[in-house]
């Protein structure tokens, strides 16, 4: 199964890459989903970077649909280009139960 991730931009000029399609199996949980498939594949900076993922949601959606807070799903944390937490808003569960082929992640705080 595919799901479709896009992002916004960290800085100027990683606009590359803000959009890709991630493989899931169908039993995946979404702890190792986040943690190895999309952390992967988030930018990162040489500190702590936080990215909250918002299912259901992409790019082309206006601010406030794709981020809307019931969308809101979990919270990744990077430290250089290593996935460090995954926070998950009402525990781990299958990807495939949220019924939906699109992912978005906005940037929640970055240290400088």
């Amino acid at each position: 199964m595919v799901i479709n991730i896009s992002r916004e931009s960290l800085c100027n000029g990683d606009d590359d890459q803000k959009r890709s399609s991630l493989e899931y199996q169908e039993n995946e949980m979404l702890s190792s989903f986040l943690r190895y498939k999309v952390a992967e594949y988030l930018p990162y900076t040489r500190e702590l970077t936080i990215w909250v993922v918002y299912m259901d949601s992409n790019e082309d959606q206006p601010v406030f649909e794709r981020e809307n807070p019931e969308k809101k799903v979990a919270f990744i944390h990077k430290v250089e280009n290593r996935c460090s937490k995954v926070e998950i808003r009402g525990g781990d569960r299958f990807v495939s139960s949220f019924g939906t082929t699109d992912l978005f992640c906005a940037l929640y705080r970055r240290s400088m």
